[in-house]
């Protein structure tokens, strides 16, 4: 039978609507994210979205797309384009702040009455240079004795020198400070002067003048294993001058290495109060300052 000239055009009407949809479907089909990409509230695109100790968001998973192929950013605020199948976590401190070694903490091990090691180099050694007028300064309200490493017998400390009868909690300061020694000199005579110091109740390390043509990081690393090997949990501070007193690059080294063990040793950079070649009295007073600031 043959149709109508109205039911043909009607017939290819409909099949034309139903042509229409049916495109309209594949395109929406297409666009639409995968069911399995689909995750649970947190979820964007298939990358999961967790917590690091430190709060930071780390993003991790299979790959981040846009529906219309732009790029997207996520929970950590960095952007990533479709397709991408890595993404690096946000760059943070290795060592969590809580964590460290702080000046405060230092200072506090000395701040009753208490034994200090010094370990230095030649410029420390002399009661001219800065440590002795550091412990003046010191001394100020409290009772501080500085006993200086004897050089020529290399074997124990000199008589005291008495430099406050202050009422206050008695500060004894060890200076094993030796003229011309290198940080790995000063490292195998830590014992020593741990033994003839007797207990010490924090360490001051003021090393690098005579330190420029040797491995910095290796030479602190041995130090302060012959440190913990007194006590691991003995207070460190490092102490840094500004570089043009030492040899090239060392000052950089010294803070480089401080940086690494952030969670066993404080450092305090003296470069950024004190001149580019501050006089013992002025290493001195830059010093406190920095220790009361914390």
């Amino acid at each position: 039978m043959e149709l109508s000239t109205r039911s043909q055009n009607a017939l290819i009407a409909g099949l034309a609507a139903l042509a229409v949809a049916s495109s309209a479907y594949a395109v929406w089909s297409v666009n639409r994210p995968h069911p399995s990409l689909d995750g649970p509230a947190g979820q964007v695109a298939g990358w999961a979205s967790t917590a690091e100790p430190d709060g930071a968001a780390v993003t991790t998973g299979v790959g981040e797309q846009g529906a219309d192929g732009a790029a997207v950013t996520s929970s950590d605020g960095a952007t990533r384009t479709e397709g991408s199948v890595e993404m690096a976590a946000p760059t943070t401190d290795a060592t969590d702040p809580a964590d460290r070694a702080t000046v405060e903490a230092w200072v506090h091990a000395w701040s009753d009455e208490s034994d200090l090691l010094v370990i230095g180099d030649g410029y420390s050694n002399m009661p001219t240079q800065w440590v002795q007028l550091w412990g003046d300064e010191v001394g100020s309200d409290r009772p501080v004795t500085i006993h200086h490493w004897g050089e020529a017998a290399d074997v124990t400390f000199n008589d005291p020198i008495v430099l406050s009868e202050e009422d206050g909690p008695q500060l004894t300061i060890w200076s094993a400070s030796r003229d011309g020694t290198s940080i790995a000199d000063a490292a195998e005579r830590v014992d020593r002067f741990a033994d003839e110091a007797g207990d010490v109740d924090a360490v001051l390390v003021s090393l690098g003048m005579d330190s420029e043509d040797e491995d910095v990081a290796a030479s602190l690393d041995t130090l302060l294993a012959e440190v913990d090997a007194i006590d691991e949990d003995l207070p460190v501070l490092v102490a840094v001058a500004p570089p043009e007193l030492y040899g090239p690059g060392v000052a950089d080294e010294i803070l480089a290495w401080a940086q690494d063990n952030a969670d066993r040793v404080a450092v305090v950079d003296l470069s950024t109060i004190a001149s580019d070649d501050p006089t013992a009295e002025e290493w001195a007073l830059a010093f406190a300052e920095i220790l009361i600031e914390g």
